[in-house]
């Protein structure tokens, strides 16, 4: 199967540092390579990664620090859609399926497609996929459909990376970590007070982008001089694994609903369970009181926290291991791409039959009309 799989211009495939959905398009690449299907990936120029790569840009925008950054770079965007959909038409006699993560198939609806929803659905998005129900979809967890169900889904495909690349740790230091975006949607300042009222150290890998200016400086900066919480900065891969590998729990107060959960799953690979919120996919992710904790709120939290001291550090790795890995999920991948082209086999074919019956109405008509004459 030959496959255009589309990235954004704002990161590159895989991601410097943080950048979930494009870390999950490279070993989407990498697994489907492995199955024997030929990828080409339209994202940017500095992508890395073993296939044929079309450019949308020579270098990756990223999304700026500040909203008014942001807001320059995206007057950009709109000459770049135009440039992608004009690499995918130009491809469409090479590849058998378009697969999006995240620009808009709504022009290609007569061609096999597919889109992983990486992101949450708002209500200000409504109409937007009312359009868009010729498309077919994948979502990164059951829970994700809830928002939307009326699309046209191929499948439910969870993310997965390559485990081997994160050592399981036993025996754990004695500190959480939080590791995500310093924004109101992951809400790393309840981790924050979570772990002051425990008397926990806090290390905090995260990333600041434009969403979270004022929530930064607000919720999150005043607590940095204080004794128990560290903050890292935005990690890169060898950063990010030394923190949460070792770290005793992984600290996941998600404020929205979280579509999947990247971080919930890396710390898994290394045996470190997770108290999560639980919210969209948390309950999906994580096996209660086995390989994490589920509460309402970190008040909740507060007294079941010490729980995960108690858990097997070794079945947590192994549990994760085996279910969310690239290599299942590039299978799941590509069933969701045979579901798609038999929808469109089917399709052409009843769209022929309805043609030939066109056609022999038009010559019983014309037959009619001759030997009236």
């Amino acid at each position: 199967m030959k496959i255009a799989m589309v990235a954004s211009p704002y990161v590159p495939v895989p991601p410097v540092k943080y950048g979930g959905t494009e870390r999950v398009i490279y070993y989407a690449i990498k697994g489907l390579q492995e199955l024997g299907h030929e990828v080409i990936l339209i994202g940017t120029g500095d992508s890395k990664v073993d296939c044929e790569i079309i450019p949308i840009v020579p270098e990756a925008l990223w999304f700026g620090k500040t909203v008014e950054e942001h807001e320059e770079i995206k007057k950009r965007i709109g000459k770049l859609d135009e440039k992608t959909e004009d690499i995918l038409r130009k491809l469409q006699s090479r590849v058998d399926i378009i697969h999006s993560h995240g620009f808009d198939l709504i022009n290609f609806q007569n061609f096999p497609n597919l889109t992983t929803l990486h992101g949450k659905f708002t209500l200000s998005q409504v109409e937007y996929f009312e359009k868009r129900k010729g498309l077919y979809f994948v979502s990164i967890s059951k829970n994700q459909q809830e928002s939307s169900p009326e699309l046209q889904y191929a499948g439910v495909v969870y993310n997965g990376l390559d485990p081997s690349i994160f050592p399981f740790i036993e025996k754990p230091e004695d500190y959480f970590c939080f590791l995500g975006r310093l924004d109101t949607e992951k809400d790393p300042a309840s981790a924050i007070q979570l772990a002051i009222q425990m008397g926990k150290k806090l290390k905090i890998g995260a990333k600041l982008d434009y969403l979270g200016g004022e929530y930064f400086e607000t919720k999150v900066k005043p607590y940095f001089d204080h004794p128990l919480i560290e903050f890292m900065g935005e990690l890169n891969d060898k950063q990010k694994i030394k923190l949460i590998s070792h770290a005793k729990c992984n600290l996941h107060p998600t404020n929205f609903r979280e579509p999947f959960g990247l971080t919930v799953l890396e710390t898994a690979y290394c045996g470190t369970p997770t108290l999560a919120i639980k919210r969209g996919s948390m309950p999906e992710l994580i096996e209660e009181g086995r390989t994490g904790i589920l509460v309402e709120d970190f008040a909740e939290g507060y007294h079941k926290a010490k729980e995960c001291d108690q858990m097997d550090r070794k079945y947590i790795s192994e549990r994760s291991r085996m279910l969310f890995n690239y290599k299942t999920m590039a299978k799941q991948y590509e069933l969701a791409y045979e579901k798609v082209l038999e929808a469109f086999k089917k399709r052409e074919s009843a769209e022929y039959e309805e043609l030939q019956k066109d056609m022999q109405t038009t010559r019983e008509l014309i037959s009619r009309l001759w030997r009236t004459e």
